[in-house]
């Protein structure tokens, strides 16, 4: 047995224990043979594919299950004026008749994914869930084509969002059974369904403090619920995007009527993405049925304290802001956590949202915001692995650092638990592996 890689640490991660402890790990053939605790044997350091990290963390590649590299793709568009966007017009879903000419420009569309996948690389990022407008516009076909060629350093499963069209079962069937490679995947469907509370969208229980409505936009729940009843009914898994503390209990009255097993959970991997404001009951009901949380550990990044606290005070009131992005109780609610972006409204930094989501800050510092709400490093760290890899049902090959799986890798350069948390974002990624191979 030939070994390609041996990274002995002080500082590695494995998602399956709370705690990094000092070992070292053995990748033979794309796979992790071995992970052991304590000093490497002298023999092992003499192999060439040795390397002492000293004290720098190593972890198992991140997943990102919410991101479009459709809209990343348009912004470099409208900044070029290309295919009928530019910089006034550049909204893809109120634009999504213009998506199959920029997807279809190969000489343009090839090397944006190519650095798009190198991008996410230097994150740390191995796997994502790629949203896409109802068929792609051929984009399935280009990744798969890469695939071929060997030329994927990311694996994508992409979600078809309805949105000129109807949901299609059919191109759902076609590219389940199309698409099976290591790399691409069909993963399902995805849809909006309220906004956010600064735009008094967020579907709430309770009307808003500021105006005499519980939500200023319509929604048609029915459909919604018609949608991922028929999905799931095949098979397929449905994401929902829901940030009210309504929208999310609907969200949750939809997926009760869709097939559990006998525990009651649910049998296809259904989530909810985002849950910006929501009721401690419904993320109990979350973990019961099995429901699982797609958060955005950065969107704190992008607001600061003075305007977000003005914000909840006038729309909901600090009382109700209490449960604002309110991560604690689903991780004690035993709900499983995964971790997106929403990409390009954010892009994949792993130290800045252990800054934003277990140490509560804005960008500028300070007080922590709801800290009682937030995550351990551990559980974060676990929701961007074994979570993301759960997500898309892939924890029996990835995810975490065990013997036998993918040897998708990341190392940074320290140590992520001995960092304060108040400087973590000075942390980065120095190198990514995919199956045992460097891929930055």
């Amino acid at each position: 047995m030939k070994t390609d890689l041996i990274l002995a640490s002080r500082s590695i991660f494995t998602s399956t224990e709370d705690k990094p402890f000092a070992g070292y790990i053995i990748v033979s053939d794309g796979r992790i043979a071995a992970v052991e605790k304590g000093p490497v044997p002298e023999e092992l350091k003499k192999e060439a594919a040795f390397q002492d990290l000293g004290s720098k963390t190593v972890t198992a590649g991140f997943t990102d299950v919410h991101c479009f590299f459709t809209g990343h793709a348009i912004s470099i568009a409208a900044k070029e004026k290309r295919c009928g966007f530019n910089e006034t017009n550049c909204d893809p879903e109120q634009n999504v008749e213009l998506l199959p000419n920029l997807l279809g420009d190969r000489d343009f569309i090839i090397p944006l994914f190519k650095q798009y996948m190198e991008m996410m690389n230097r994150a740390g990022v191995t796997c994502v869930k790629e949203m896409g407008f109802d068929d792609f516009s051929g984009f399935p076909e280009l990744l798969e084509e890469l695939e071929k060629e060997q030329a994927m350093t990311l694996r994508v499963h992409f979600m078809s969002q309805p949105v000129g069209k109807p949901m299609s079962l059919d191109f759902g069937r076609k590219m389940r059974e199309r698409l099976t490679g290591e790399f691409v995947r069909f993963s399902g469907y995805n849809r909006m369904t309220d906004g956010s509370v600064s735009e008094l969208c967020a579907d709430l229980k309770k009307p808003y403090l500021c105006a005499d409505t519980t939500c200023a936009m319509e929604i048609d729940w029915e459909k919604l619920g018609n949608d991922t009843r028929n999905a799931d009914a095949e098979g397929f898994r449905f994401s929902l995007h829901a940030q009210g503390d309504a929208a999310i209990a609907k969200v949750l009255d939809i997926y009760d009527t869709c097939r559990k097993d006998a525990d009651g959970r649910l049998m296809n991997r259904h989530s909810i993405t985002d849950l910006e404001f929501s009721d401690p009951a419904d993320l109990e009901r979350m973990g019961r049925i099995g429901a699982i949380a797609e958060i955005y550990p950065q969107i704190q990044s992008i607001a600061n304290r003075k305007d977000k606290l003005a914000m909840i005070d006038e729309k909901i009131g600090a009382e109700r802001g209490r449960f604002y992005w309110n991560r604690r109780k689903m991780a004690d609610s035993g709900v499983t956590i995964s971790c997106g972006t929403d990409l390009p409204l954010l892009y994949d930094n792993i130290p800045e949202s252990i800054y934003h989501a277990v140490g509560g800050f804005f960008p500028e510092g300070g007080e922590p915001f709801n800290k009682d709400n937030m995550l351990k490093i551990s559980e974060l760290l676990k929701a961007w692995t074994y979570g993301g890899a759960y997500n898309l049902g892939l924890e029996k090959e990835l995810g975490s650092i065990e013997a036998g799986k993918k040897a998708d890798l990341v190392v940074f350069d320290d140590c992520l638990f001995d960092t304060p948390v108040e400087k973590i974002r000075e942390r980065h990624v120095t190198q990514t592996y995919i199956n045992g191979k460097r891929v930055f």
